[in-house]
């Protein structure tokens, strides 16, 4: 049975894996022995060469994961521009359709057992999110306003967002410059976050309020194996 069952895993591997750019990678991203990078079906991987990949002991990236059998999968898309730091720490699922773009000078840092559904992460200043996150449908996470809006000076553009552990980002919410998200918040469907959100919050609105406290994330209470 287990013949068979090494066999299955090769086909599907060679089938649904994107070979180039999981070579390519693995080549140009100098990482420890024990840690893993795999590129599934037609992602779209392109980085500059001044720009970093740093994965950590045990760490495990993947690209394009998708869970439902279908015969189209949309890619998902990873640039970093010139001097962009992508940090991994950790086990790391970037499923079908995410865009996450790390322009020139931006470092975007990722803990461990994050999921990234199909939203779009714009780094140009810097992003930290933690450990356990789960990152919904159609959230929009960007740090910066891409130009002067006219409440601002040249310096504020851009400003870190901090997202601690345990936190779920539900679909359609939108996550702007300079918040931070507290331990074991959750950001209600549609909800736009222009403030701090204190830990085990759960906000919602436009823009954002708090409109539950003590919920005590159920995230903490899952258990997962070691990678």
């Amino acid at each position: 049975m287990k013949l068979p069952r090494k066999l299955s895993r090769l086909f599907w591997l060679l089938r649904n894996t994107n070979i180039w750019q999981t070579l390519t990678l693995n080549l140009s991203v100098k990482h420890p022995r024990s840690s893993r990078l795999h590129v599934y079906h037609r992602s779209q991987i392109i980085t500059a060469k001044t720009s970093r990949i740093v994965l950590e002991p045990s760490s495990y990236l993947v690209i394009c994961d998708t869970r439902l059998p279908r015969p189209k999968v949309d890619p998902a898309l990873l640039y970093l521009f010139q001097h962009a730091n992508l940090k991994i720490s950790g086990f790391v699922t970037v499923f079908e359709g995410a865009t996450i773009v790390v322009f020139e000078g931006g470092t975007l840092e990722i803990g461990n057992r994050v999921n990234i559904n199909r939203c779009t992460i714009q780094c140009a200043c810097h992003i930290r999110i933690g450990n356990f996150c789960r990152i919904a449908n159609d959230v929009l996470i960007q740090d910066t306003d891409f130009h002067k809006t006219p409440s601002s000076n040249d310096a504020d553009f851009s400003g870190q967002i901090n997202i601690e552990d345990c936190v779920w980002v539900c679909p359609k919410a939108t996550i702007l410059k300079g918040v931070t998200i507290g331990e074991g918040a959750i950001v209600a469907a549609g909800a736009v976050v222009t403030k701090d959100v204190p830990p085990d919050c759960l906000v919602a609105g436009v823009p954002a309020k708090i409109v539950k406290t003590n919920i005590h994330s159920w995230l903490r209470d899952i258990s997962y194996p070691s990678v």
